[in-house]
C-alpha cells in the first residue's frame, strides 16, 4: 500500500519530468522549425504554418519561462496601454510627473522662443526623439499643420488652373529628386 506522501512524491517527480519536457520541446522547436522551413522545396504550405506556429509557442513559452512575461503577455500590455499614460515605464510615479513637468518646460521654451541657436535645435532634437518610432516612420519629416500647408497649396495650384494629375506630377517629381525644384538641379549639374 502507498502511502500519501508517496503519492505526492511521485505526483511532484512527473509535473517537474512534464516541465523539463516542455522546455526541451521548447528548445528543439525554436532551433529546428526555422531550419525545417528553410530546406527546399521552400513554399506557404500548411507545414510552414505549423512550423512557424512552433517556433512562436515555443519563443513564448521559453521568454515566459526565463523572465516571468510572456511575449503575448507584453503585446497585451503595450496594445492596453493607455496613450496618455506613455511613460509608464518609468519606475515610479513621482518620475512620471518629473519627467512631464520636464517636458512641459522643453515645450514652452521651444514655443516662447527663449531658446536660441545651439540650445533650442537641441531641444527640438529631444522632442523628435520621444515621438515613437512608428509615427517617425509613419509622418516622416513632417510637422505640425502639414495637412493645411498641403491644402493651402493644393488650392493654390487649382486657381492657377492646375488639375490635380499636374500636383501628382509635382509630388512624384519631388521624391524623385528628393525635394529639390528644377532650377537648383540644373545649377548643381552645372558646377
Amino acid at each position: 500500500m502507498t502511502t500519501p506522501s508517496s503519492t505526492d512524491d511521485l505526483q511532484s517527480r512527473r509535473e517537474a519530468d512534464y516541465e523539463r519536457f516542455k522546455t526541451a520541446a521548447a528548445y528543439t522547436f525554436l532551433i529546428a522549425s526555422p531550419v525545417l522551413i528553410a530546406l527546399p522545396p521552400r513554399k506557404l504550405d500548411n507545414l510552414t504554418v505549423l512550423l512557424t506556429s512552433a517556433f512562436c509557442v515555443s519563443a513564448n513559452h521559453l521568454t515566459r519561462e526565463h523572465t516571468g512575461r510572456s511575449i503575448v503577455d507584453r503585446i497585451e500590455a503595450r496594445i492596453s496601454r493607455n496613450p496618455i499614460t506613455a511613460l509608464s515605464d518609468l519606475p515610479s510615479q513621482r518620475a512620471q510627473e518629473i519627467q512631464a513637468k520636464l517636458k512641459a518646460a522643453r515645450d514652452a521654451q521651444i514655443r516662447e522662443g527663449s531658446a536660441v541657436g545651439e540650445e533650442l535645435e537641441r531641444l527640438k532634437a529631444r522632442q523628435a526623439q520621444e515621438k515613437p518610432a512608428l509615427e517617425k516612420i509613419w509622418m516622416g519629416g513632417e510637422t505640425e499643420g502639414w495637412k493645411e500647408r498641403r491644402i493651402r497649396e493644393e488650392q493654390k495650384a487649382l486657381e492657377e488652373g492646375k488639375g490635380y494629375g499636374d500636383l501628382i506630377k509635382e509630388h512624384i517629381w519631388d521624391v524623385w529628386n528628393w525635394g529639390q525644384k528644377g532650377d537648383e538641379k540644373e545649377t548643381k549639374e552645372e558646377k
